[in-house]
């Protein structure tokens, strides 16, 4: 008798579908579709395509303030992008009022981009995704910037590269103002790297994304679902020892001692000489200790 099949679970689809949609070149992924799937593992019956219709609309609703119904070339013919990005804020902050969540920072749901765009307010990268995405289909070049412990976005100017902070309202920054809100930050702790001033890839943006949902989920001891965004992490960077540490960890707290060993054996293979080695080859005793008893 021939294995009885069952259909894929709609989180099974959204995972499947996220991984044939980052498979290819990075510059290719569509952000917005790749963070509704992230959303879509927790919310089963979640419409993208009402998601992405939103997106158009405030996309629509900019082209309003700039007094034309136009397509993005025609937008980047007629206006600065000083011009535009005023109407994005107007759009933005002044209209429909999207802010950062201060009062209730680390709920998950400000890392889900339908929840912000229902409740609009974010933390500093759901934010910045949104503003890069409404700003696409302006026809704007819209880049994220990972500082440490805060995400914005910049754009170039034809005399300037200008940041912005969704975050706090649109706020305009330059590159030294940005340098030295880091610096004030780091409290002397380290240097500046001026590699944070760089623009980070899609995958680097959802891997950060997708951080703060596991940091958020393992502080509340929510080890499933961290397992879940972990998977999704290892699927975007597949080398990261740091990643594999962190699963084998979650594995470990989940008792699945045998998925714990592996991923932890992994990190020590890929990061011999960091510095928790000897911490993580006592666990990999221990886990082999525990394996053989339950054997």
């Amino acid at each position: 008798m021939a294995e009885e099949s069952f259909p894929d679970t709609p989180q099974q689809r959204a995972r499947k579908a996220f991984e044939a949609l980052i498979a290819g070149d990075d510059t290719t992924i569509d952000l917005a579709q790749a963070a509704l799937l992230i959303a879509s593992e927790e919310y089963p019956d979640l419409n993208i395509a009402h998601y992405m219709a939103r997106l158009d609309y405030l996309a629509q609703q900019v082209r309003g303030k700039l007094g034309l119904s136009a397509t993005q070339a025609e937008i980047l013919a007629q206006f600065p992008p000083e011009r535009v990005l005023e109407a994005m804020n107007q759009v933005f902050f002044e209209q429909e009022y999207f802010h950062g969540n201060t009062a209730d920072y680390y709920n998950p749901c400000n890392s889900f981009l339908n929840d912000v765009l229902e409740r609009h307010t974010g933390i500093p990268i759901s934010l910045s995704l949104l503003y890069m995405e409404v700003g696409r289909r302006l026809g704007m070049q819209i880049e994220g910037i990972g500082l440490p412990w805060h995400f914005v976005v910049r754009c170039r100017l034809p005399a300037a590269v200008i940041c912005i902070d969704p975050f706090e309202g649109g706020r305009l920054l330059t590159e030294h103002e940005c340098r030295e809100r880091v610096q004030h930050n780091l409290k002397g702790k380290a240097k500046f790297n001026p590699q944070w001033l760089e623009p980070v890839s899609n995958k680097q943006l959802l891997v950060r994304l997708l951080s703060n949902l596991k940091h958020i989920y393992i502080f509340k001891g929510d080890y499933v679902r961290a397992l879940s965004i972990c998977d999704r992490i290892l699927l975007l960077a597949p080398h990261s020892p740091l990643e594999r540490r962190d699963r084998g960890a979650i594995h470990l707290q989940l008792k699945h001692y045998a998925r714990a060993l592996r991923d932890l054996k992994a990190y020590v293979a890929l990061a011999p000489q960091a510095n928790d080695i000897s911490r993580i080859q006592r666990q990999i005793s221990e886990i082999r200790q525990l394996i053989a008893m339950l054997n």
